[in-house]
C-alpha cells in the first residue's frame, strides 16, 4: 500500500477516535474511502494488520452509522464492505434519526419531572430546542449538498 494511503488511513483513525469511535473504525473507513473496490473482512484485517473480530465489530458499527455498506458478490458467500457512492447524506440522515429519538426522550423526561424541578425542566427544554434545530437544519444541509454534488467540479467529471 502506498505511503500516502497509509498516512491517510492513520489520520482517519485518529480523527474518528477523537469523535468517540475506535481508532480501527476510522482506519477501516479511511481504507474504504480511498479504495476503488469493496473489501472482505479478511482483506480489511490483512491490510490494516488487525484482527478479523475487530474489523467485524467496527464494520457493523460503521454500517449502522451510515458510513459504509455491506454488499455481496455473486458466487461468494463472504460479505464485502464499501463506502456508499454518497455516504455524507446517509450519515446526516442517520444522525437526524438519532436526534429525533433524543428529542422524544428529552420531551418525555421534561414532562415527567416533578413541577418543583424548574431548572431541570428548563435545561431539558433547551436541549429539545437544540435537537429540533438540528433536525430542521439537516434537511436544508442535505438539499444544499445535493446541489453542490450535482454541480461543476464533480469527481466523475474529472475522470
Amino acid at each position: 500500500m502506498e505511503e500516502s494511503v497509509q498516512q491517510f488511513i492513520e489520520k482517519m483513525g485518529i480523527l474518528c477516535e477523537k469523535d468517540g469511535m475506535a481508532r480501527s473504525a476510522g482506519r477501516i473507513f479511511g481504507l474504504l474511502l480511498a479504495s476503488d473496490r469493496p473489501y472482505s473482512l479478511d482483506e480489511i484485517a490483512d491490510k490494516l494488520q488487525v484482527s478479523k473480530a475487530s474489523v467485524s465489530t467496527n464494520a457493523r458499527m460503521l454500517e449502522q452509522l451510515g458510513m459504509i455498506e455491506r454488499v455481496s458478490s455473486l458466487g461468494d458467500r463472504r460479505d464485502f464492505y464499501r463506502v456508499e457512492a454518497d455516504p455524507w447524506e446517509r450519515i446526516l440522515r442517520v444522525a437526524q434519526g438519532r436526534w429525533r429519538q433524543m428529542l422524544h426522550v428529552l420531551a418525555d423526561a421534561r414532562e415527567a419531572l416533578p413541577p418543583h424541578m424548574t431548572a431541570g425542566k428548563e435545561r431539558l427544554m433547551h436541549a429539545e430546542r437544540f435537537h429540533q434545530l438540528l433536525i430542521d437544519e439537516t434537511d436544508g444541509l442535505v438539499a444544499r449538498w445535493q446541489t453542490l454534488r450535482a454541480g461543476p467540479g464533480r469527481a466523475e467529471d474529472a475522470a
